[in-house]
């Protein structure tokens, strides 16, 4: 399509709000699935949620009806003028305390903005940024997390299957990893984005249905950014281990961009580039994502207390 794709009306969206309260408490089970999904030791996340289990789940909505795309989340039903899919583009976390399976949480959301952008392909779309807020059932906080979704048209139909060249390339460039932490290496399996997709109630499409992907630009099913968030908070609090030795870290902070898609069957590397001292009770790590020599996912990284 052509120009004019941000309408009035979607302009006159922005500050809408949304608010929802869970219909159960977050869970055990919840707990313990997640942290199967991604990887993590399912024995050290029974106290605590890990930590990015509220950003990413859809249980918290409460909604029983996927959308047309399958999707249980928060969505705000934009009157976009052609149909879109939606792609992640990156998040900003905040977390107050750790959520535990006995909360009620009640998440708050602001659409922030909305803006017009053009691709290397010439056609437009769209970027929306919204904050949630996630509080307990005494209205506590408990997190906020700072989203950046891109809206782009769907292609009516795809003549051809797409090829992997068809990706979009990220920047050659891989910044060597920092001497003390070892990467992490991942392949992530269709089995487990749907491991994932189980996980957080989310049933996408565009994380199975390797049509409704190609109709969204991409060359197959494609990896839910925020399940490399997760990948990179793990990675993150296994690196405070090295740099910080004797401490127990706990984040406060996790911010990443979604550069590039993975798709099924890509490898993910997590590597850490560089480590500060804060204070002698937080240390910053500035990570990475990459697949093969292209960084699908930075800039990122992770802020963290450190105790006794």
């Amino acid at each position: 399509m052509t120009g004019g794709f941000l309408t009035d009306e979607l302009r006159g969206c922005v500050g809408r709000t949304a608010s929802y309260t869970a219909p159960e408490p977050l869970g055990a089970g919840s707990l313990r699935y997640y942290a199967l999904a991604i990887g993590a030791d399912p024995g050290r996340w029974v106290d605590e949620a890990p930590p990015t289990l509220i950003f990413d789940t859809c249980q918290l909505t409460g909604r029983s009806d996927p959308d047309g795309a399958g999707y249980l989340g928060h969505a705000w039903e934009l009157p976009l003028p052609v149909p879109c899919a939606l792609i992640r583009g990156g998040n900003d976390y905040e977390l107050y305390r750790p959520a535990r399976a006995d909360d009620v949480i009640t998440t708050q959301w602001t659409l922030s903005s909305i803006d017009e952008r053009t691709g290397g392909d010439g056609a437009p779309f769209l970027v929306a940024t919204a904050e949630a807020r996630y509080s307990d059932a005494t209205g506590d906080p408990i997190a906020t997390n700072t989203e950046t979704n891109i809206l782009r048209p769907l292609q009516r139909e795809v003549v051809t299957e797409a090829r992997p060249t068809d990706r979009p390339r990220a920047a050659p460039t891989v910044p060597p990893a920092h001497p003390d932490v070892a990467d992490r290496v991942r392949p992530i399996t269709q089995l487990d984005m749907v491991a994932y997709g189980g996980a957080t109630w989310d049933w996408h499409r565009l994380h199975h249905d390797a049509a409704y992907a190609r109709r969204a630009g991409m060359a197959g099913p494609v990896v839910d950014g925020q399940m490399l968030g997760a990948l990179l908070a793990e990675h993150a609090l296994a690196a405070a281990v090295t740099v910080a030795p004797g401490r127990r870290a706990r984040l406060t902070r996790l911010w990443y961009r979604n550069r590039a898609p993975v798709l099924a069957g890509d490898t993910v590397t997590c590597r850490v580039t560089a480590v500060a001292r804060e204070s002698a009770h937080s240390i910053r790590l500035e990570q990475i994502v990459t697949v093969g020599d292209r960084v699908v996912v930075g800039p990122a990284g992770a802020e963290m207390q450190l105790h006794a």
